[in-house]
């Protein structure tokens, strides 16, 4: 299956945030480190099942090389600043958490996957436009 159109992808990303904060709220209630190591591991497989299905036009659908997280450079670094905002965001904050340990574990798992981004954003070939027939 390869997720290729806006909209699904955006359909997805909504599903993951809806459901991951509709199951985080209850098991919080129940124990905060329950409640946020289940968020840490759904944020890590909804990043995995993303970067293996998501897709780019005109991007072919046989398995990506390992290192590959998006189809373009600008993707990459943009949820690669995502991941680091909100990794440095859980660390500083951690000792403000019940749980500073965890919080700052958390923070690690984001820093962590932005660097995957930013290593794919770095290897992924930069696309020059070319020019349209008859045109120099």
């Amino acid at each position: 299956m390869r997720i290729k159109t806006p909209s699904t992808k955006v359909g997805y990303l909504l599903i993951v945030v809806v459901g991951i904060t509709l199951t985080v709220i209850p098991l919080a209630a129940i124990s905060y480190e329950l409640g946020f190591a289940w968020a840490v591991i759904a944020l890590v497989a909804a990043v995995v099942v993303a970067a293996r299905t998501f897709r780019g036009m005109g991007e072919s659908d046989a398995p990506r090389p390992w290192w590959k997280m998006t189809s373009t450079r600008g993707s990459g670094i943009l949820l690669s600043v995502l991941f680091f905002v909100q990794g440095t965001t859980a660390s500083i904050g951690a000792f403000a958490s019940p749980s500073p340990p965890l919080a700052v574990t958390g923070g690690a798992v984001a820093l962590i996957i932005a660097v995957f981004y930013l290593s794919s954003a770095i290897r992924v070939p930069h696309h020059v436009a070319r020019p349209v027939r008859g045109e120099l």
